[in-house]
């Protein structure tokens, strides 16, 4: 294996336990706000289905699947609100890591120039990464827009181009098959799927999404990917 000298996190679920911490609350929200703006179908029955179509879809698809199961005409505006709602939950003050990751960002800041690279609503994650402490370990955090369509594989491009690296030097960690592994294996870079949290059920689609590492927890994530 070539020699690392950058290493790319995801934020959710892969450092912040966001299934268990920020989830329900914001599934929830998301549901009360397509109900009370039309949606045919109670909020317990919404949350059922987010939480069966996150298995295969991305959050921006699961709504806009949603209204169309209950709904007919226009439902760009019904699902819209639901993204909306769901992506800019409350956050707290304070946020705990994954149990481990705090130890391991201590210990690979001194051998590896760490990225951080996340998407979402850039205001909330961006309120994420200051509750859970997160600034002073990464060079450059990334913080990309997903209601503009806005792709890892950008923020992985920029820091091969800037680090002056080659694409194999970089290692791409987190928790979406589609995403973090996907985009940064099609650029040739080595990749660690973070098997955690709501997606774990997802399945590889084309060969890039198979990543060179798999973890379940932080605990053996240095031995596991030769860090």
């Amino acid at each position: 294996m070539k020699k690392l000298k950058c290493l790319a996190f995801d934020l959710d679920d892969t450092l912040l336990d966001t299934s268990g911490l920020l989830l329900p609350m914001a599934s929830r929200q998301a549901c009360e706000t397509m109900v009370a703006q039309g949606l045919q179908c109670s909020t317990e029955e919404c949350m059922q289905w987010r939480a069966k179509l996150a298995k295969e879809m991305s959050h921006r698809e699961i709504f806009l699947e949603i209204a169309r199961r209950f709904n007919s005409g226009d439902i760009q505006p019904l699902a819209r609100a639901g993204i909306e709602s769901f992506y800019n939950p409350e956050i707290p003050k304070n946020l705990p890591l994954l149990p481990f990751a705090l130890d391991n960002l201590k210990t690979l800041e001194a051998q590896y120039t760490l990225f951080l690279v996340t998407s979402g609503a850039p205001a909330t994650q961006n309120k994420k990464v200051d509750a859970a402490g997160l600034r002073s370990f990464f060079k450059k955090i990334y913080t990309l827009d997903g209601f503009k369509g806005e792709k890892k594989r950008s923020a992985f491009e920029d820091i091969i181009a800037s680090e002056k690296i080659n694409s194999s030097e970089l290692l791409s960690i987190g928790n979406r098959l589609f995403e973090e592994i996907r985009q940064a294996k099609q650029l040739g870079g080595q990749t660690c799927y973070f098997k955690y949290g709501e997606h774990v059920g997802e399945i590889p689609q084309v060969p890039e999404d198979h990543a060179d590492f798999t973890v379940l927890s932080h605990r053996e994530l240095i031995s596991t990917c030769q860090l």
